[in-house]
């Protein structure tokens, strides 16, 4: 009996967490500096780029949008975009 109704309150709880949790807002993203690469993007460009962004900025900033973009010949950067502050 007390399993049945330890369930049933974690089962309310998750589902009020549910109801409150859209209600806190969008998150707004910004775009971030970019970052100088060297070499042009290539074929593995956005792959490099997802790494080095998600190196230079922590996991609370949730980069999102991450693409390399040609600059000039042999240089490129990796552009994205994260949480305001």
């Amino acid at each position: 009996m007390k399993n049945i109704s330890m369930i049933s309150i974690m089962c309310l709880v998750a589902v009020l967490l549910g109801l409150i949790t859209p209600s806190l807002g969008e998150l707004k993203y910004c775009p971030a500096p970019d970052i100088p690469r060297a070499g042009s993007c290539g074929a593995d460009g956005n792959q490099d780029c997802f790494f080095i962004v998600l190196g230079r900025y922590p996991a609370s900033k949730m980069p999102t949008k991450i693409h390399c973009v040609d600059v000039a010949k042999n240089r490129s950067k990796c552009s994205s975009q994260i949480i305001c502050d």
